[in-house]
């Protein structure tokens, strides 16, 4: 005869799990804690970056193979770099623009998703996005990217879902509905791809994310989680 589970067990589901620990742990973290810790990663490989192109040749081969999203990287088994490169940005510009898009979109979603959901969208679209852009390149020689366009793309996406009547600033600058400022940037995107596959803006990863965001909300609203 099978027995029910004992009240007190420690299994992955249950509440003294190490998953349900781990859960417990990281949404007692204040999320500016969170907010602030992803944008100083942000901050210290761009600064290591900016470093070795200024300074030094000598964390070339280091960064490339730790904060790039690429084919060689996946082949040498570093799959780490699906989530790391979302962290990567060599230029100021980049930088800038990913780190005040953040900036602005981030808070809210912390608020409303929690830590754990927070990171688990954040992180797991950042990888999505980076599939979908190597998937897309495939027929580009020694292809790669970086950046956190898709990750934070996804915040975006996620927005214009649920709240489609929100007010977002498209370059900061002009004033439009959510879900219309995400629309324009997502049909940007798909033409970008298919009618510009040697740019250097990686439309495909950027498509990824807002693919990410919407498939995050349709679930969440689904599945009540």
């Amino acid at each position: 005869m099978r027995h029910p589970p004992h009240p007190r067990g420690g299994g992955w589901q249950s509440p003294s799990g190490p998953f349900q620990r781990l859960r417990q742990k990281l949404d007692g973290i204040p999320p500016n804690y969170l907010l602030y810790s992803i944008l100083g990663l942000n901050g210290i490989v761009f600064a290591a970056w900016s470093y070795n192109m200024a300074y030094t040749k000598r964390l070339t081969y280091w960064l490339q193979d730790n904060f790039i999203n690429s084919r060689e990287n996946l082949r040498q088994g570093r799959f780490w770099t699906l989530v790391t490169s979302t962290f990567s940005h060599a230029q100021p510009g980049h930088a800038l623009f990913n780190g005040l898009t953040f900036w602005f979109l981030a808070p809210t979603a912390l608020m409303v998703l929690g830590n754990v959901q927070f990171l688990a969208l954040y992180l797991g679209s950042g990888a999505f996005a980076s599939i979908v852009s190597l998937v897309w390149n495939k027929d580009r020689r020694n292809y790669n990217s970086h950046g956190a366009s898709g990750a934070i793309y996804s915040l975006a996406s996620l927005f214009a879902f649920a709240a489609p009547r929100s007010r977002f600033l498209l370059f900061f600058v002009v004033p439009m509905p959510a879900w219309a400022c995400i629309g324009a940037i997502a049909c940007f995107d798909v033409y970008n791809a298919f009618t510009r596959r040697f740019s250097s803006l990686d439309s495909a990863g950027h498509v990824g994310g807002l693919t990410a965001g919407a498939l995050y909300w349709l679930m969440r609203t689904r599945f009540r989680f």
